[in-house]
């Protein structure tokens, strides 16, 4: 599996050409001399309200104030001013201002990932693999029977680490197709996304997903937000 090892901010932000990625890692423990909450919207504002812990809400902010300080420099527009509609899994879409970004944020622990294209359906999950006793009865769930015949063989670290590669994967796909995990599959489209499995950080895993072809890692933009 790729491993991203080279992470760097951009010296000028332009546009990604259609079929290309943009993926961005974001430190969601870094502190600021500014609290970012002012960036985001009432909703958004009102999601972080919900958390239990300082910490969850503190990354919580800092995922979404990223993204939208990432997508306003792509469309030249302040990060407060840009509206998001949400699709009945809680996917994220811009309409103001229009654009033929795609965009797809996802977080684990203190690390967020946003993957940027365009004109493409864009899913990307990253996940910390930690073993659990329920694995292969989430497995029965969500896996078709060939993935789970294939857990079923493994015990220990491996079976671990192949969940995790499963589990990415299909997250990936299921949120390029604004669906959940545990919705109902959609073949005939998932039959058109290209997954690519990548480690951007160790410890942790993730996966992209493209409905155009999705470029190997080696010719992503991997860009770090500071």
């Amino acid at each position: 599996m790729h491993t991203i090892e080279n992470w760097s901010a951009p010296a000028q932000i332009f546009s990604p050409e259609a079929g290309r990625l943009h993926l961005w890692r974001i430190d969601l423990d870094a502190t600021g001399e500014k609290d970012p909450a002012h960036l985001l919207s009432e909703d958004e504002l009102e999601r972080a309200r919900r958390f239990l812990s300082d910490e969850d809400r503190h990354r919580f902010v800092r995922a979404r104030s990223a993204m939208r300080t990432i997508l306003g420099q792509y469309l030249e527009t302040a990060p407060e001013e840009l509206a998001f509609v949400y699709g009945p899994q809680g996917k994220p879409f811009l309409v103001s201002p229009a654009t033929v970004l795609a965009f797809n944020l996802s977080h684990s622990g203190g690390l967020a990932l946003l993957a940027v294209s365009r004109e493409t359906a864009l899913g990307i999950d990253l996940e910390r693999p930690r073993d659990r006793p329920n694995l292969p009865a989430i497995a029965r769930r969500v896996f078709d029977a060939e993935v789970q015949q294939e857990l079923a063989r493994l015990d220990g670290a491996a079976l671990t680490q192949a969940f995790f590669f499963f589990w990415t994967g299909l997250e990936a796909r299921m949120k390029a197709l604004g669906n959940g995990i545990f919705t109902t599959r959609q073949p005939t489209r998932d039959a058109d996304l290209k997954i690519r499995h990548f480690i951007p950080e160790k410890g942790y895993m993730a996966a992209v997903a493209m409905e155009q072809n999705t470029p190997p890692p080696a010719d992503w933009e991997t860009w770090l937000f500071t």
